[in-house]
């Protein structure tokens, strides 16, 4: 009895190891704090964050990434943002209108206000090499890389692929 209650448990610990694995290297789990990716993803969403995303690819236009910012004593956060330009792209943000290697890109995702033009760090420049260039659906209420410059990919701790919660709000996020 005892040789199968000892089999058993370390069925069970092998069992949490794996899981442990999987959740801290392969895929995890989010919740959203704030407003700043509104309309697309609201205060108190649930999120599944697929973590080997970049193993297989590049980061892409569009992607929803979950990243340690670069900014001095929050290097330990993780904000959620909108990837907007890639590495070698010229950007520029005139009238509330993001222009990518001078192309005005389409965003269909944004919140639907004016947009206030505020005092931001970085509306123009070139993205470095292994840098994105962030920003949140919600602009006018976003601190994003117009504020705390480029996010290096190594900073990327995962791409967001599905809305868990709420139920009725169920979506995936997936490239197109």
């Amino acid at each position: 009895m005892w040789e199968r209650i000892e089999k058993c448990g370390k069925c069970v610990l092998w069992v949490l190891v794996f899981i442990v694995f999987l959740e801290k290297f392969v895929f995890g789990f989010s919740i959203v704090q704030g407003n700043s990716m509104n309309p697309t993803l609201k205060n108190n969403d649930r999120l599944f964050v697929n973590k080997i995303a970049y193993f297989f690819k590049e980061p892409c236009y569009g992607d929803i990434i979950i990243f340690h910012p670069p900014i001095p004593g929050r290097k330990n956060e993780l904000f959620i943002k909108r990837i907007i330009a890639q590495p070698g792209d010229r950007f520029r943000i005139e009238d509330g209108n993001v222009y990518i290697n001078d192309e005005k890109i389409e965003e269909n995702y944004i919140y639907p206000e004016e947009y206030q033009e505020k005092r931001y760090v970085i509306t123009s420049g070139k993205v470095p090499p292994d840098m994105v260039f962030v920003m949140g659906d919600n602009r006018n209420d976003s601190n994003d890389s117009r504020c705390f410059g480029f996010v290096p990919k190594e900073s990327i701790k995962g791409k967001v692929d599905l809305r868990i919660w709420p139920f009725d709000a169920w979506e995936a996020f997936l490239q197109k």
